[in-house]
């Protein structure tokens, strides 16, 4: 006698009883039990309410299972096994398929990377790099840094290419919001990492750089080469650290007819040379075409 028809006999039941008559039929003797000391019977009663209930939601289970693939007609097995594999293996399978969208991007990004390298190297050589570091704003309706970028070289026609660096540092006339920290911490990260010829700046900017020993001082080409082109108020004067008197540190190109052309937004440019500039001749060339240039002689 199996264990699913001696679970109905201890039940009292029939084979074929509905799964309402089986809960009766418990609550019956669930009711039973309480009024009386006989666990044991009550126990075995129990596993048998079991045996059956589990049996007839396995087979409900495997009903609406079957239904499902019904679909599938003749590939319901491989359908089912399918689902069974993903859902067994679903973690699995989804990190694989990261795996599989990470290395996508690496190559790509390393394919990209190649292409630029490329593009890079068949360019011509950088006459100039330039970083604007301060409160400038390219025209976005005339191209923005690029637009700027090109502007300026067609000023040098003799050049082939200038390289142009855009960081923005907030006045320092304005309250210092988180924001703006953010601002001045990167703009500290880049001045630590980037290395241009030359730096374009606002009074702002000067101000915070000017004693640094980021820019080089002047003073041979201020007595020399540019001399009768400067004035007292072109001359950006000051002292570095380790200064015991007042050197030229920056020239002012504000007021060149120059300046006045290029699509960027603007209150003062002062220009000042990286220690050390691999293009020092050009980068003194620009200043003194930009004061050739200027309204106020």
């Amino acid at each position: 006698m199996s264990d699913l028809k001696k679970a109905y006999e201890l039940l009292g039941l029939p084979e074929n009883a509905s799964r309402e008559e089986v809960e009766r039929v418990f609550d019956i003797e669930l009711r039973k039990s309480r009024a009386k000391s006989n666990e044991q019977d009550f126990e075995m009663k129990l596993k048998a309410y079991k045996l059956i209930t589990d049996l007839e939601d396995r087979r409900k289970i495997e009903e609406k299972s079957r239904e499902r693939y019904q679909k599938w007609g003749r590939f319901a097995g491989t359908a089912e096994k399918v689902e069974d594999f993903f859902r067994i293996y679903r973690t699995h399978v989804i990190v694989g398929i990261i795996a599989v969208i990470v290395l996508t991007i690496a190559t790509v990004t390393f394919v990209n990377h190649r292409q630029e390298q490329k593009r890079l190297a068949a360019l011509p050589p950088i006459d100039l790099s330039i970083m604007y570091l301060g409160n400038f704003m390219s025209d976005m309706d005339n191209g923005g840094d690029a637009g700027l970028e090109q502007a300026m070289l067609e000023q040098f026609p003799e050049w082939k290419r200038l390289k142009l660096t855009m960081t923005y540092l907030p006045p320092s006339d304005q309250a210092m919001g988180g924001a703006d920290l953010a601002y001045q911490q990167k703009a500290m990260a880049i001045l630590a990492t980037e290395k241009p010829d030359i730096y374009i700046l606002d009074q702002a900017s000067y101000d915070w750089i000017g004693g640094s020993g980021v820019l080089e001082k002047l003073d041979e080409e201020a007595n020399g080469i540019l001399k009768p082109l400067l004035n007292e108020n072109n001359k950006i004067i000051g002292r570095g650290e380790e200064d015991t008197e007042d050197h030229v540190y920056a020239i002012d190109i504000t007021d060149s007819k120059l300046a006045d052309q290029l699509p960027l937004g603007k209150q003062q440019m002062i220009v000042g040379l990286r220690g050390g500039s691999e293009n020092h001749d050009k980068a003194i060339h620009f200043i003194e075409r930009y004061l050739q240039e200027a309204t106020t002689k």
